[in-house]
């Protein structure tokens, strides 16, 4: 037996909910963890096996309503053979639309047993205004509270009867590409290639340009050692200004079980 924390997290709102999920599940089963980063892309060319008797906490943020399309593919690729799933999706404080569910759907049709979902609030990837600083103590304390709920559902074996919201089909996605891409200021810009590092569709190529794969993840904004990054496209300013007007009245995590 195995625990197998997974999660997909440019700006790490989600690593943190996963691993303070694992914290609990850890001091309950006192067996091998196993954390899988699928941020990196390394990561998601290799293969992942899991037996029977292992449990699976997987995370990933929520765009547009959608699992990323990276993390959606990679899923694609398990075999679960009825190891015991926990999903959970980390939103901007929006919404979390068809996401919960398609990961739910996706993990089932892998072969696993999905026990317990959870949707949780992260600042959002356009702007600080929304959701800002989260997940914060109390959202780490819900995931506590979560995670033993969740736990006992796994060691049940028994599947999510809570109905998971969203529709099918889900909702249609956003195309990546260069519109999504963050701007540089290269009067900032030191040329330290944490923005390279840091991206998880390597889209940026050394010379800083562009290579028409961005997902709006704003991995290169958020760590920026000089802020040299930010969005500029008049679309994103636009959906940035209404989710400023609109989505400011915080959200609380949601549980499925």
């Amino acid at each position: 037996m195995k625990l197998v924390l997974m999660y997909f997290s440019p700006t790490h709102s989600t690593k943190k909910i996963v691993a303070r999920i694992g914290k609990v599940f850890f001091e309950k089963m006192l067996c091998e963890t196993k954390p899988v980063d699928l941020t990196k892309l390394a990561v998601r060319m290799r293969a992942c096996p899991f037996d029977k008797e292992d449990v699976f906490v997987f995370g990933a943020p929520v765009y547009a309503g959608r699992l990323p399309v990276c993390v959606s593919d990679y899923i694609k690729t398990l075999q679960g053979n009825g190891a015991r799933a926990v999903a959970v999706s980390v939103y901007g404080n929006r919404d979390f639309d068809d996401a919960l569910l398609e990961t739910c759907d996706l993990l089932t049709e892998r072969g696993f047993t999905v026990c317990a979902a959870g949707a949780f609030i992260g600042e959002h990837s356009y702007t600080s205004a929304v959701g800002t600083g989260r997940p914060d103590t109390d959202d780490l304390l819900a995931a506590d509270a979560f995670a033993i709920a969740a736990y006992e559902k796994v060691a049940s074996g028994i599947a999510v009867r809570k109905k998971i919201p969203g529709n099918f089909p889900y909702k249609s996605l956003p195309q990546a590409g260069p519109k999504a891409m963050p701007a540089v200021d290269l009067t900032k810009c030191v040329h330290c290639d944490t923005c390279i590092s840091v991206c998880p569709v390597c889209n940026i190529a050394a010379d800083l340009s562009d290579l028409g794969r961005c997902i709006g993840c704003a991995a290169c904004v958020r760590f920026c050692p000089q802020s040299a990054r930010s969005f500029k496209n008049e679309g994103i300013a636009r959906v940035a200004k209404k989710l400023e007007e609109t989505c400011s009245q915080r959200r609380s995590p949601k549980f499925f079980l």
